[in-house]
């Protein structure tokens, strides 16, 4: 049920940032996101996100991973901007954003921007920035329970 689960969160977030107009503005059409890693010489500027549920339930807080890609030459500039733009876009869309799954399993999903930053990279003028978010819900059978109680 997890793994369901996760695939059903991971698939949301994938149409949330792939399909926003901004997004497809600041990183071109299509929007790379990959799951877990990229492919092998990806085309940049590209994403790649993963989710850790950490337990088989899906009670609590849980691990959101979100990495910018982009290649300074690429972008006709030496500075990050893309990837500020990116990650600016990305916190707009995701911070307190609110979602249940589509069998409504999960109720009361918020993330939360937690940390992020430039990671450096051996490749020139690659830049790299890796965000975190957490993910807090509950079962909406429970939240369900506790309000009848």
């Amino acid at each position: 049920m997890a793994d369901e689960t996760g695939l059903a969160i991971t698939r949301a977030f994938y149409v949330k940032i792939t399909e926003d107009a901004t997004m497809q503005t600041v990183l071109g059409t299509p929007v790379a996101l990959y799951r877990i890693m990229a492919p092998p010489d990806p085309d940049m500027p590209y994403l790649v996100h993963r989710l850790s549920l950490g337990s088989p339930l899906l009670h609590g807080s849980h691990t959101y991973l979100l990495d910018v890609w982009d290649c300074a030459a690429l972008a006709n500039s030496y500075s990050p901007s893309r990837v500020d733009a990116a990650v600016d876009r990305l916190k707009i869309l995701l911070h307190f954003w609110r979602f249940t799954t589509a069998s409504s399993e999960i109720g009361a999903g918020i993330m939360e921007w937690f940390s992020g930053g430039y990671i450096p990279t051996d490749a020139n003028n690659v830049f790299h920035y890796a965000t975190q978010w957490t993910i807090r819900f509950g079962a909406a059978r429970d939240i369900t329970n506790i309000v009848e109680v």
